[in-house]
């Protein structure tokens, strides 16, 4: 071999690892968290008026993008099928660049979400990160056969079966129980207080702005002013910082009636339990009866409590009162924040002290029995 075919095979097979590397850790995080990757399709289409796919469609179409991606990191990884493998990730990746240079003009969303929360990009560095994967597309698909394999071609297809069994049912799992990486700023071990006010050091003080629609049309109001009628929908509270503390990790607020009641939640000592159901009218009624069993069983005769955080509106929250027979406490956020705090409609929260030290998704709730034990051995 020449020293010109030498620095070509290395050439290709540098642009091989970096795409290989890359579609393996974009299918993974996706797998990781098939909700959030759902809730960030919901994002596009709604900024394209196609917010009408129903959410099981959606959920299914986020697996699939991450087997898909899964699936061509491994080929690329172990040089399976070289020639096809190439000519897939070149088209991927020219379909995927000329839609990141729409949405880095176009800004419909704003952030790509095409590594989850692992690692925000804005939409103008996915666009040049996307360059240059579609660049070592090219130089792959031009030289295919220079890619190395790593095992014989007998047995890849086994290895690449086994690894694709597994990531379905990472994907499954990750949704029965919650992400078992969780790249968001609400995972385990977060003090609340401290995650709001930029680590303790400066409280961050802020503008908020209540965003109503109606016929197309934005209006938004302030904490005083009065809510318009019915005939709105809400569609989220902004939180602009108007000094200069610093940027909170987190924009977490708990309303009550208006009034922003977070601190007095946050800063409780001892148990509180949240229940997170974002939007009430999706929330899985499957979980009614070990909700009310948690509240009436556990949080009196343990002085544990039991909030539930939504952003639905009050008629919503009448209607699941009337529906459930929920005597616990219905306080409001917002809608994509508590979609952050846990991937389930609805999830269950444990704070101690201010801090998250459990989650649980509606699939895997815990029964009072197992609350107790937990309670009791943070007190030991």
């Amino acid at each position: 071999m020449n020293k010109k075919s030498t620095i070509l095979t290395i050439l290709v097979n540098v642009c091989r690892c970096l795409l290989a590397v890359t579609f393996l850790f974009s299918g993974f995080v996706k797998a990781n968290d098939p909700l959030g990757t759902l809730y960030k399709l919901q994002d596009y289409l709604a900024a394209w008026g196609m917010d009408f796919i129903p959410k099981t469609i959606l959920l299914l179409i986020a697996i699939a993008i991450a087997l898909f991606e899964f699936s061509i990191g491994c080929n690329l990884a172990l040089g399976r099928k070289r020639k096809q493998t190439s000519r897939i990730t070149l088209c991927f990746m020219s379909v995927m660049t000329i839609l990141t240079v729409y949405i880095a003009i176009y800004n419909p969303v704003t952030d790509c979400g095409c590594f989850g929360d692992a690692i925000v990009l804005t939409n103008t560095q996915t666009l040049l990160k996307n360059i240059v994967l579609l660049a070592a597309a090219i130089i792959i698909s031009i030289y295919p056969l220079s890619i190395k394999r790593l095992i014989s071609p007998r047995i890849d297809w086994i290895v690449v079966s086994i690894l694709m069994g597994g990531i379905l049912i990472y994907s499954v799992y990750s949704i029965y129980a919650l992400p078992s990486i969780d790249f968001r700023p609400y995972k385990i071990g977060t003090n609340l207080a401290d995650a709001i006010s930029g680590n303790g050091e400066c409280q961050m003080q802020f503008d908020v702005k209540i965003v109503y629609e109606k016929d197309g049309k934005r209006i938004e109001l302030g904490l005083e002013d009065d809510d318009p009628d019915s005939t709105w929908t809400y569609v989220e509270t902004k939180r602009t910082p108007i000094n200069n503390g610093l940027k909170p990790i987190i924009n977490l607020y708990i309303e009550n009636d208006g009034e922003d009641i977070t601190s007095d939640i946050i800063t409780d000592k001892g148990d509180v339990l949240m229940l997170i159901a974002p939007i009430l009218s999706e929330a899985d009624q499957s979980t009614i009866d070990e909700i009310n069993e948690i509240y009436e069983y556990l949080a009196p005769q343990e002085e544990v409590e039991l909030y539930m955080l939504t952003a639905s509106n009050l008629a919503e929250q009448e209607k699941w009162i009337d529906y459930t027979g929920a005597e616990y406490i219905i306080y409001t956020s917002d809608e994509r924040i508590l979609k952050t705090i846990v991937r389930a409609n609805p999830g269950l929260i444990r704070l101690h002290d201010g801090v998250i030290t459990h989650k649980w998704s509606s699939w895997n709730l815990p029964s009072v029995e197992k609350l107790k034990e937990i309670m009791k051995a943070q007190k030991k």
